[in-house]
């Protein structure tokens, strides 16, 4: 890799500490947390107002600040909601010492804030005494002093028992102990006072002291303010406080520079500060502006002075953050058990030293909870370093404590490019073919240890409580598929396990393996930690109180990864209706910064503090303390539930907030409603998404069961997968989908799964296409749908792509099929006969006998078994809002369960005899069943009395149903009836007689259609009113077992005995569908809501497919409105054309249809049906107004683009016509057959000009109409006159010649050949003038430039594109990005950039001057052919054997629009190009206006993750240039100096028209014309936009129109 020029020995040297923690080292540098703490130290009352505005302004306009450098900011202040006992509690004072000295540990800039005024605040009653200055005092006033001071060590501390007595009574006790101690220091040597100052100095002072004297250089992070009244208040306090006051003002003065010093003086009023005041409101507007001003000038010197240790790489520096997190675990957390002399660690080191030169096993050690692991991992990782003198490549992970540590996939993504960046291997930290697909990196990560073979280098992998790895259903075969047998040498894999190998998800090959005693070792096992574990947290209830410490343990053990003290205090710490005057009692459970702080230091040993990401995270010490207090206090799962809601909240408080600020004064809708309800703030909010949301926050709206929000805010949300792809990568975000599928069942959250799987390799590459694939992928489904989350998401998407500034392929029209697998999910039941799907559509009800059983359908795993019946259960339904399941059994009796409480309500014995049917009906009111004894009994569900007993039916009556209306019923019964029933007066409303007993019956949801299986094995499709037969579904051979209509009220779903389910549409009666998946008879078929699923039973085991009706979209035509004539193509697309102009496009295919399609709009124009056979090919006339194609039917046909009428039909040809084109003066065709012979004919009427023989395969004609070329793909090319008969030439060469290319002036044409070489010759004498030597294969494919003659652009199967310059014939760049063979290439008509297509199923646009990919579209199909406007604004794509063709749309082209000549007069030689180009044509936007984003509001949401990890030194007055907030003023200030700002002159001038551009268009109400704005973003891979020379801009400027010849 080149060097970057603007590379400084500080970035180097950084870069060298970080490749050295990455090779396992611990380096003098260490990352310091992101964070700004800082302790305010004041009086209480004397600066209230001060606090007040430091805590709800300063600090909150700070955090905004240091956004920008993600830091996170918080303001300790110990007075926030405290009583005046806190002055008189030493211990909490202590407390507060200890946290000024957390606050230094890890605060950047400044950490410590004391505010003086003129009173010198309360002396603090000391905690701890040293034994000699007691003993001295104890000679004075022993009996007090005695009583309440007892000697610890070298000192004395103040018995607790202060404690257990009041305010009240303790203050008294507590002014009479400082006054002896006062007392008997006065009495005291001079030498002694000294000694003592510290005892009798104020709270702030000793605070002051503590704080100065933690470090040298201490003083420089400290900012004081010095408040003075003028002039004094009347009543000043005595003599000793003024003097105490004034020593302590004078020592600030002298130990804190003087930047750092702010001085106030503040008229005084009695009653002190009043804000209403108007010179107390001057006086605390100065205040907070400059504490801010101070602060943020205190903060960026640190930054300045002490740079964060970064890397300037996205990868790099990923990597390099989630090492930290597991080396600061490694290096800074002591062993708590000490290995280092044991048995174990030598046998460890005899295995490893013993395989120094052989494969072996990896190294599994298991330990139960608590017998030391952890201590084992990390004396093993120190002692590595001197068993091996070679150098080694240590890794560390400490499974589950950061996110990418949790999932195989992410575990083994990471460790595979930190070995790529330790080895600063020559490919890169990604190979070019690098997809975060499992199988992938499974290879990938066995490529890289066999690398080490042949290395003078050791790698060691330490992987510490394997077991916790979450096992996702997408893993192969087991989780721990990938954990190596063998090990090459030079690399060992050491894990540490709390489960027994036997208990691991391992193959059995594995097992059998890893079962050595080199391999498997075991830790002795230990107890005894629950009895230690609950006297301590017993004290901890004794202490703070029972509610305090269960809400703050609750919040610790929910949490995922840890929580920061900010979002603890968010959650613990009341904010609203709290006045400086409030008291935030911790017996309610609520906590201030004083509480808080007291209960952390108490609970040191059993929480700890762990960087990740940059944040200090608190979670607990060991996974046992977590058990133990999961056990203690999260006894339910509604607890669980409810703190997972709470911190959910906490994370989501801004987006919640701006919802309810929406929807303030609109009516609660309706849970159903709800969920069809988009979430309209998504799309406009102004909330961005952190790493933290990403990380921590959905996990816990998963498991708080919100549903609804987990698929608003996380899973079906853009912002939150663009933060999830940017801030991580693609391969965690498949992992958080797959981990919430492994719980919940739900159409969108697979849609989108899926989506993500298909488009992995792509945004493994370059992670801006999670935009263009989410439009690809779920588009289809939102213009069926046409409402939604996923109408929300695709939007939310489209407006993204809106508003990105830099070059991007956006999809117009749709051509891929939503994704969705054809079975979604397997549950194993044995012997399962009836199933119910429950509300939520998350369980399923099997029944194999008596025992109904409750099954989560997304593990897999049985919840509950409903015992009461004692016959076999023969019907089963459930309650749609009542959560309610009804059994009817042979034991003649109903039962109602609750499905929530899981228990038995109710049971009913009216029956006489066996209950064949039953279901709810009224609202859930009643119950309704039928009877083998003939009867119908309505039974209340709530009582179970009686309500109606129906006996008409004159057999057994096996079917009842409920319209949807849910007051009319349906019976079928044995008697060869179906009778409809009034719910409400209970008289039959209709009769309906059939051929033969009824067995089953399904009414439809709209309550239109009756669907009935008799006895005679037929199915019967009537209406429902009428009792009319509509159809009969005989499609079906074997016995039908169970039946169900579609709630679309559009299909018919039968299970037969044969195992296959049958699917019929209703309207037709036709079968539409076959599934087989059953091994045995399909016993029963039900649907979920919406159609989401269809679920069918049968042997041992039930299936879920997905069943929306526009799961599979056959079509994904866009047609113009009220055009019933237009037809889509039905079979392959064989041709596309674009039309000069770029506003049309055609299409022919092998359905005999062409169809004319309109660019700006993507619809389909015209469809053009008069061919008998399929189309071969289609050219549009330069001048537009007409299309002529050919066909295999022997004919070519011109048609009227005005009306798509037939203008003429050519019929020369004796064979299929293979080519065809339309001559420059629009007046002459040119076409040829397979026969090899080509002819020249009139457009108007067909009339033949001139036959010749000759190759047809590919046929072009210069733009001077002089020359016509034709090869057959043989080893020449043919070029013959059209003027002059006698004038013929021959190119040829050594290979077949694959493709060629006509220059725009009709001077040359370049071939390229098989030969690997490309050729240029003049048409007119066939002379070679250049010959392109640099391809490795064949070239495959060519294209040229009109406005920039110089340039040459070739593809072949080498994968690669070079640019040549026509002149010198050197390759100017070689375009290296595409993984397969290139099939083609076109030029915009400036030349500026190309687009090409492969066989990898991409296509990527390219910067020719430059030579790197701009932006790539994965089109999931091999690229055939692309065609182009001329400046890319708008490209037509030809797919292999595909029927659609997809319509792309270059966002932000960078090419100028060139307008391409449209005719030629037959006498002119050489068409000339214009000296100017012409002006950009304005296209429709990717959004309509009033839902795309503004440039502002785009940036705030999307600019953290859009931006360069190194941050640019920006000046600021450009920031908002870009904005269309910005003011006229504002820009018309910016200066023009050249290089001013980072921009060079001519680039801000560019930039600043274009802002001119868009505030004409906001005020005229119109879309700003697009120009190319020069910006920086960093990419994931070679895919990135760098800043353009001026220099390279400057060669655009004089460029013409160009064509772009057919072939």
């Amino acid at each position: 890799m080149s060097a970057n020029p603007s590379t400084t020995p500080k970035n180097t040297k950084n870069d060298d500490t970080i490749l050295e923690i990455l090779q396992g080292h611990r380096t003098s540098k260490w990352p310091a947390p992101k964070l700004v703490k800082i302790f305010i130290a004041s009086d209480k009352q004397d600066f209230a107002e001060e606090r007040k505005l430091l805590l709800e302004f300063v600090g909150p306009e700070l955090q905004i600040v240091c956004n920008e450098y993600q830091i996170e900011v918080e303001l300790v202040d110990m007075h926030y909601g405290t009583s005046e006992a806190v002055v008189y509690d030493p211990a909490l004072q202590e407390d507060h010492l200890d946290q000024i000295r957390a606050c230094h540990q890890v605060s950047r800039g400044c950490f410590f804030l004391p505010l003086l005024g003129n009173k010198y605040s309360p002396c603090a009653l000391p905690y701890r005494i040293s034994s000699e200055i007691m003993s001295a005092m104890l000679k004075i006033n022993a009996d007090i002093l005695s009583k309440w001071y007892i000697q610890n060590g070298d000192e004395y501390i103040l018995k607790s028992d202060y404690k257990k007595l009041k305010y009240d009574e303790w203050k008294p006790i507590a002014d009479n102990l400082h006054q002896a101690i006062t007392e008997a220091i006065n009495q005291q040597d001079e030498p002694t006072k000294r000694k003592c100052a510290s005892l009798l100095q104020s709270i702030v002072e000793r605070q002051f002291h503590h704080a100065i004297g933690l470090a040298p250089g201490t003083a420089h992070r400290v900012l004081s303010v010095l408040r003075d009244f003028d002039p004094l208040p009347t009543t000043t306090p005595d003599a000793t406080s003024t003097s105490n006051e004034y020593r302590f003002q004078n020592i600030v003065e002298a130990l804190i520079p003087e930047e750092n010093r702010c001085y106030f003086k503040v008229p005084w009023r009695s009653g002190g500060l009043d804000p209403e005041h108007n010179d107390h409101e001057a006086y605390l507007n100065k205040f907070k502006n400059t504490i801010l001003n101070k602060l943020q000038t205190m903060i960026k010197k640190s930054l300045d002075d002490e740079p964060d240790l970064k890397s300037r790489k996205k990868i790099v520096e990923e990597n390099f953050q989630e090492n930290i997190t597991h080396l600061t675990i490694n290096h800074f957390e002591k062993p708590v058990i000490d290995f280092s002399q044991s048995d174990l660690l030598d046998r460890i080191e005899k295995v490893v030293l013993n395989t120094t030169h052989t494969r072996h096993n990896p190294i599994i050690i298991y330990g139960n909870t608590g017998s030391g692991k952890t201590s084992l991992i990390k004396t093993v990782y120190k002692q590595f370093e001197s068993w091996f003198s070679c150098k080694l490549l240590r890794i560390v992970r400490s499974i589950a404590r950061t996110p990418r540590s949790s999932y195989n996939l992410e575990l083994l993504r990471v460790i595979c490019q930190q070995i790529c960046i330790a080895l600063k291997l020559p490919d890169g930290f990604l190979p070019k073919d690098a997809s975060f697909d499992p199988l992938y990196i499974n290879n990938w990560f066995q490529t890289l240890l066999r690398m080490f073979e042949d290395m003078n280098q050791v790698l060691v992998i330490f992987l510490d409580d394997l077991h916790l790895l979450n096992p996702l259903d997408s893993d192969l075969v087991s989780a721990l598929s990938w954990l190596p047998i063998s090990l090459p040498k030079n690399c060992y894999l050491i894990c540490t396990s709390g489960v027994e190998l036997d208990g691991l998800r391992l193959t059995p090959v594995q097992k059998e393996r890893m079962k050595h005693p080199d391999c498997y070792m075991e830790l002795p096992g230990v107890g005894g930690f629950h009895e230690q574990l609950d006297e301590t947290f017993s004290t901890l209830e004794l202490t703070f109180g029972t509610p305090a410490i269960k809400r703050l343990s609750s919040f610790i053990t929910c949490a995922e990864y840890g929580l920061t003290e900010t979002e603890l205090l968010e959650m613990l710490m009341p904010t609203s209706n709290v006045t400086t005057e409030s008291v935030i009692n911790i017996e309610n459970a609520d906590f201030n910064f004083s509480t808080l702080c007291s209960v952390r230091r108490k609970m040191s040993d059993l929480c700890c503090e762990k960087l990740m990401s940059g944040k200090l995270l608190i979670e607990w010490r060991h996974q046992n303390i977590k058990d133990f207090a999961r056990k203690r206090y999260l006894t339910s799962q509604e607890v669980q539930k409810s703190v997972h809601t709470e911190i959910a909240n906490m994370f989501f408080s801004e987006f919640c907030d701006e919802e309810n600020s929406e929807s303030e004064d609109e009516p609660a809708p309706l849970p159903s409603d709800i969920k069809e309800t988009p979430f309209q703030s998504t799309l406009h909010s102004d909330v961005t998404y952190s790493l933290r949301h990403v990380e921590e926050s959905w996990i816990h709206l998963l498991k708080a069961g919100d549903v609804l929000k987990l698929k608003t805010l996380t899973m079906c949300n853009y912002d939150f997968m663009l933060a999830a792809v940017h801030t991580i990568s693609v391969s965690y975000l498949r992992c958080v989908l797959e981990h919430v599928r492994c719980y919940l069942l739900d159409r969108e959250i697979e849609l989108i799964y899926h989506a993500i799987r298909k488009a992995t390799d792509i945004l493994t590459k370059d992670t801006y296409q999670l935009g263009t694939q989410i439009i690809a992928w779920l588009r289809p489904v939102v213009e069926k749908s046409g409402s939604g989350l996923m109408n929300t998401l695709v939007t939310a998407a489209m407006a993204w792509c809106d508003g990105f500034t830099l070059p991007l392929v956006v999809p117009l029209t749709d051509w891929v099929q939503p994704t969705l697998p054809s079975q979604s999910k397997i549950v194993n039941t044995p012997g399962v006969r009836l199933i119910e799907s429950t509300p939520s559509g998350q369980h399923v009800i099997c029944c194999p006998d008596n025992e109904p059983q409750l099954w989560h359908i997304m593990s897999n795993t049985l919840v509950h078994t409903f015992k009461g019946h004692t016959g076999m259960v023969i019907c089963m339904a459930v309650t749609k809002q009542s959560q309610y399941l009804l059994t009817g059994s042979e034991d003649l009796s109903i039962i109602v369960w609750d499905l929530r409480g899981l228990t038995m309500t109710l049971k009913i014995m009216e029956h006489i005899a066996p209950v064949l049917c039953i279901t709810s009906a009224l609202n859930n009111s009643v119950i309704v069943s039928g009877g083998e004894e003939s009867s119908i009994i309505v039974s209340s569900l709530g009582k179970g009395q009686v309500v109606m007993k129906i006996d008409h039916h004159r057999g057994p009556v096996t079917a009842v149903k409920v319209t949807s209306a849910g007051d009319v019923l349906v019976s079928g019964s044995h008697d060869a009836t179906v009778c409809l029933w009034s719910l409400e007066t209970f008289t039959i409303l209709n009769t309906i007689q059939m051929q033969s007993p009824v067995r089953m019956i399904d009414v439809s949801s709209d309550s239109v259609f009756l669907l009935t299986a008799c006895l005679d094995n037929n199915l019967y499709l009537r209406t429902l009113a009428t009792g009319t037969e509509l159809h009969s579904l005989s499609e079906h051979k074997s016995r039908v077992k169970s039946i169900c209509l579609a709630q679309d009220s559009c299909r018919a779903v039968v299970g037969c005995t044969d195992g296959r389910v049958y699917i019929y549409d209703v309207h037709s009666g036709k079968l539409a569908k076959t599934l087989s998946g059953q091994q045995g008879e399909v016993s029963a078929v039900r649907v979920t809501d919406k159609d989401d699923f269809l679920l069918t039973a049968g042997g041992n085991k039930v299936l879920f497919y997905p069943f929306r009706s526009d799961d599979n979209v056959r079509s994904l035509l866009k047609l113009k409105k009220s055009a019933h004539h237009l037809l889509p193509h039905t079979g392959y697309i064989t041709c596309v054309e674009i039309a000069r102009d770029g506003l049309l496009s055609a299409t022919g295919a092998s359905d005999n249809l062409v169809n004319v399609w309109q660019l700006n709009t993507h619809e389909l124009l015209l469809t053009l049906n008069s061919h008998s056979a399929a189309i071969t090919d289609v050219s549009f006339a330069p001048n537009t107004l007409f299309v002529a194609s050919s066909s295999e039917d022997k004919t070519v046909k011109v048609w009227g683009l005005t009306l798509g009428s037939l203008v003429a039909t050519f019929k020369g040809h004796q064979a299929p016509v293979s080519t065809v084109m339309v001559m420059m003066d629009s007046t002459r065709i040119i076409s040829s057959d397979r026969n090899d012979t080509l002819c020249i004919w009139l457009a108007d009427n067909g009339n033949l000009i001139q036959s010749v023989a000759g190759p047809s395969n590919c046929v072009g004609v210069t733009n001077n109409m002089k020359y016509a070329l034709c090869t057959n793909a043989e080893t020449t090319l043919k070029i013959w006159s059209l003027v002059r008969e006698d004038e013929k030439y021959t190119v040829s060469h050594s290979e077949e010649i694959t493709c060629f290319v006509i220059t725009m002036d009709s001077l040359h044409v370049i071939t390229g050949s098989r030969d690997m070489s490309l050729k240029v010759w003049q048409t007119s004498g066939g002379k070679l003038s250049q010959v392109f030597i640099g391809h490795t294969d064949a070239v495959t494919c060519v294209a040229v430039s009109a406005a920039d003659k110089n340039i040459v652009i070739s593809g072949s199967c080498d994968c690669n594109l070079i640019v040549w310059d026509i002149n010198t014939g050197a390759d100017l760049h070689t375009l290296s990005a595409h993984l397969s063979y290139i099939t083609c290439v076109k030029c915009s008509g400036d030349g500026t950039i190309a687009i090409s297509g492969s066989d990898d199923k991409s296509i990527i646009i390219w910067d020719t001057k430059r030579g790197l990919p701009l932006t790539s579209l994965q089109m999931h199909s091999c690229v055939m052919r692309v065609e182009p406007s001329s400046d890319l604004s708008r490209i037509s794509v030809m797919l292999k054997d595909t029927q659609y063709m997809p319509i792309i749309c270059l966002h932000n082209t960078p090419a100028k629009y060139v307008k391409l000549p449209t005719y030629c007069a037959p006498e002119k030689d050489i068409i000339e190009n214009p000296t100017k180009a012409a002006p950009k044509r304005q296209l429709r936007r990717l959004l309509k206006k009033e839902v795309s984003l503004d440039t502002y509001t785009w940036q705030k949401k999307y600019a953290h993750l859009t931006s360069n990890l190194v941050i640019p030194a920006v000046d600021e007055r450009f920031k908002r240039r870009f904005s269309v907030s910005a003011s006229m003023e504002e820009i018309s200030k910016i200066p023009q100096k050249d290089g001013q700002g980072g921009l060079p002159n001519k680039q801000g001038s560019l930039a600043q028209s274009q802002h001119f551009d868009q505030l004409e268009a906001l005020w005229n109400k119109r879309s700003p014309p697009r120009r190319k704005l020069q910006q920086s973003l960093s990419k994931q891979s070679s895919l990135a936009e760098s800043h353009q020379d001026s220099s390279d801009e400057d060669q655009f400027d004089e460029s013409g129109p160009c064509s772009i010849p057919k072939r």
